[in-house]
């Protein structure tokens, strides 16, 4: 609406009256509003009485400074900001799975179906790592849109909203409402919000989130890295003193002070006759006092938000890798508590509404479940090593325990599966070893030739045939009558050395011949039986 000064009557804007049914309520046009406002970043000009009122104002339902104060935190604070995102990523990126409660109904088994189709389709990781503000602040409230399809009703991704759009009830330390609005108007609607509440340590929801312990630290380290850039600033410079004349002018003076400032950088400069500059000692300090305080601050954050420092890189100089394997023991306790409260919040505020209205579980305790795997697969080569020694003992252990250790799925009948590598069958009583088999080698060449099988009797008597021709027995017997008719030993090595000569070895090399072509045809004969 606008006046029209020469008139002075109202005129209308050209603008479509909305139909009645289009009109907003006054709530609608109130959020509108609440939509428009800008954070006030009260994280300037931080003095310890200014954040005292701060804390001290949330305590009493005004959330917005305190909220907004969180937010600049984690905004201009590299380590508050890398340490909380690395908790909150090290939950959202695990896997999820939704389950039925234990003995499920038909009703329950098929809601537990239709829950895990919407979260197929929604951003669950970008879910967790929104519910992951509420570390810090206490709390998160996410605004939960549903959509329809036929008659299901079913979620769509989930949008967080500001912190500083909320307010907590004045009658109820514990309940959260829109700031801005009141009574019946101020209260969230109970299937449209994910109200999530972490609870990283005890108290009420002003009081619960991490950043009201490391409002203090972040104060103190803003004071230490001031006082250490005004250090750095005049560090090693000569104090200047510029001495004036009486009876100088406003004009003379300014241009003193402009000289004896530039001198500071310029180390060059001009002065009125009469005026004079005297250059004093060089400014001392010691930088590591204000370093100290720097890193205690550092070290106070990564205990809060990871419950360590070597997972942060702020250990000292003394770490070991035991240190360090217990701070990571640490870090994946605290993940494994923030899994928790956020299955809880998103089975009560997500998973149980959706049951509730398609198939009409009514009780929170048979809704499905969600869950976030955070367990760690074996050593395969431990578990292996291990494992055949405790079944030797007799100890019975479930197939399915071995698959959650080891992260092997359990196949299906559809699915492909390795298959071990065949071994040799063990041999019978009576049955021919591979011993045996270089022995009847002759005899199975014999039946390879004939066609025909051959009894243990037969086998026997080729191996009898084979030592009766034994081509070394002559040897043995003229050695022996050398060594009868020889007086004496250099008689006898003398007589050895000309029965050299003597031996007939044509017959030995004749039956090392026919037995490497009997081993060959063995070998082709016992691929042949499979053997």
């Amino acid at each position: 609406m606008k006046r029209n000064k020469k008139t002075k009557k109202l005129i209308k804007p050209n603008v479509k009256e909305p139909a009645l049914n289009e009109l907003q309520s006054d709530a609608e046009a109130r959020v509108g509003q609440l939509k428009q406002e800008f954070a006030n970043h009260p994280s300037k000009g931080l003095t310890p009485d200014k954040l005292h009122r701060i804390l001290e104002a949330a305590e009493q339902g005004d959330l917005a400074a305190q909220s907004e104060l969180f937010e600049d935190m984690e905004e201009k604070d590299p380590q508050i900001g890398a340490d909380m995102a690395k908790r909150r990523q090290a939950a959202s990126e695990l896997e999820w799975q939704i389950s039925a409660p234990d003995g499920a109904s038909a009703a329950e088994t098929k809601a537990t179906e239709f829950c895990s189709e919407v979260f197929s389709g929604i951003e669950v990781e970008d879910l967790i790592g929104d519910m992951g503000s509420a570390v810090g602040h206490g709390w998160a409230q996410l605004e939960l849109p549903w959509d329809r399809e036929g008659t299901a009703r079913r979620i769509c991704q989930p949008v967080l909203r500001p912190h500083g759009w909320f307010a907590l009830d004045q009658y109820d330390q514990n309940r959260i409402v829109i700031k801005g609005l009141q009574n019946d108007e101020a209260q969230l609607w109970p299937l449209g919000w994910v109200s999530h509440r972490h609870r990283a340590k005890p108290g009420y929801v002003a009081r619960t989130g991490l950043h009201r312990m490391l409002a203090w630290p972040y104060l103190f380290q803003n004071y230490a890295l001031g006082d250490l850039a005004q250090l750095l600033e005049i560090y090693g410079l000569p104090a200047r003193i510029g001495e004036y004349p009486r009876g100088a002018t406003n004009a003379e003076k300014a241009a003193l002070l402009r000289a004896v400032t530039s001198l500071g950088r310029s180390a060059a400069g001009i002065i009125p006759e009469g005026m004079k500059i005297d250059f004093l000692n060089a400014a001392e300090g010691r930088a590591d006092v204000y370093q100290a305080m720097l890193d205690w601050c550092e070290r106070a954050k990564a205990k809060v938000i990871l419950g360590g420092t070597l997972t942060s890189g702020t250990g000292e100089g003394t770490n070991t890798n035991a240190l360090g394997n217990v701070h990571e023991r640490g870090l994946n306790s605290l993940i494994r508590s923030d899994v928790r409260q956020y299955a809880g919040t998103i089975r009560r505020d997500i998973l149980w509404p959706m049951a509730a209205l398609n198939f009409g579980i009514e009780d929170l305790r048979r809704a499905p479940k969600f869950w976030l795997d955070t367990d760690e697969t074996e050593d395969y080569k431990a578990l292996s090593d291990t494992l055949p020694t405790f079944v030797d003992m007799g100890m019975k252990i479930p197939m399915w325990w071995v698959h959650e250790k080891t992260g092997i799925p359990t196949a299906t009948d559809e699915d492909e599966v390795l298959q071990a590598k065949a071994k040799p069958a063990p041999f019978a009583p009576g049955e021919t070893t591979p011993a045996d088999k270089t022995d009847v080698a002759a005899t199975r060449i014999a039946a390879l030739k004939s066609g025909t099988a051959l009894s243990s009797d037969a086998v026997s008597g080729q191996i009898e045939t084979a030592l009766k021709d034994d081509p070394t027995a002559g040897w043995i017997e003229q050695i022996r009558k050398v060594v009868d008719e020889a007086d004496s030993l250099e008689a006898l090595r003398d007589r050895l050395v000309e029965m050299t000569a003597e031996l007939d070895t044509g017959s030995l090399a004749d039956a090392l011949a026919e037995a490497m072509a009997a081993a060959h045809l063995a070998g082709r004969f016992d691929l042949m039986e499979g053997l």
